[in-house]
C-alpha cells in the first residue's frame, strides 16, 4: 500500500469511526431519528475544520435527505427520551399555537430551508414544526385521548395512554431513507434487463410484488407458491 493510499484510508476510517458509524447504526431508530439527523448536520459542519472536503460531500448528502425534518414527521422527535425534557416539551407547545385542522390535504413534504444556519439541535427541532405536524394525529383519528398528554409535564407522558399509542405506533415504521434505497437497489439490479422505458416500468412492478408475496424461500411461502399453481 503506498503512502497516499495509506493517508486516504485513515482519513476514511477517520471519519466512519468518529462520525457516521452512531449515524448509521441508529438510522432505523424512527423516533430519534430527527434529531440524529440534525446532530450529524451540526457535526459535519465542525468536521469542515479537520477535512473541508469529505465534510462538503457528507453535507451535500444530508440535505437531500432529510426527510425526518419535514413538518409531518420531525413531531417523531417529541418522543426521543435522548433529547431534554425542555426540547420535547417545547416542541408540543408550539405545536398547541397551530389550530388543528379538519383536514390535511395531500402534498409533497418540504425540506427545512434555514437548518445549516441553526447552531443547536433544540432551535432546529423546534423550527421545523409547523401546522403539517398535526397530519399524525390527524391520521389516529380525532381523539382527545390521543392529546391530553401534550397539557401535562413530560415526566407524566410515558404513563398516559394516548402518548404510550402513539409511542407504540410510532416505533413501528420504517424509515424512509431505508425504501428509497431499496427502491435504488432494485433499479440497479433490473435497469439492464430492458432499453424500453415502459417494459422497464412493467418488470420493476413485477418485481417488488413478486418480493412482497414471497420474501423468503421457507416452508410456508412454498407451499403458497403451490396453492397458486393449483
Amino acid at each position: 500500500m503506498s503512502q497516499n493510499e495509506r493517508t486516504e484510508v485513515k482519513r476514511m476510517s477517520t471519519f466512519v469511526a468518529i462520525c457516521h458509524s452512531e449515524a448509521f447504526l441508529k438510522s432505523r431508530l424512527s423516533t430519534i431519528a430527527p434529531a440524529l439527523d440534525i446532530h450529524y448536520l451540526l457535526l459535519m459542519k465542525l468536521y469542515e475544520k479537520d477535512d473541508k472536503s469529505i465534510a462538503q460531500a457528507a453535507l451535500k448528502s444530508i440535505l437531500n435527505h432529510l426527510w425526518y425534518l419535514c413538518e409531518e414527521t420531525v413531531i417523531f422527535a417529541v418522543f426521543d427520551k435522548k433529547l431534554s425534557p425542555f426540547t420535547r416539551k417545547s416542541m408540543v407547545d408550539k405545536l398547541l399555537t397551530f389550530p388543528r385542522p379538519e383536514s390535511i390535504p395531500v402534498g409533497k413534504p418540504k425540506f427545512p430551508a434555514d437548518l445549516i444556519n441553526k447552531s443547536n439541535v433544540s432551535d432546529s427541532l423546534l423550527s421545523c414544526i409547523g401546522p403539517r405536524s398535526w397530519l399524525l394525529f390527524f391520521l389516529l383519528k380525532k381523539d382527545e385521548e390521543l392529546t391530553d398528554w401534550m397539557k401535562a409535564p413530560v415526566e407524566c407522558w410515558q404513563h398516559m395512554v394516548g402518548y404510550q399509542k402513539i409511542e407504540s405506533f410510532i416505533k413501528t415504521l420504517e424509515v424512509v431513507n431505508d425504501c428509497a434505497e431499496r427502491g435504488v437497489k432494485l433499479m440497479t439490479d433490473f435497469k439492464d434487463v430492458s432499453n424500453n422505458e415502459e417494459q422497464q416500468q412493467y418488470i420493476m412492478q413485477v418485481v417488488e410484488a413478486h418480493r412482497r408475496n414471497f420474501p423468503s424461500f421457507n416452508k410456508n411461502n412454498l407451499s403458497h407458491i403451490n396453492q397458486i399453481s393449483d
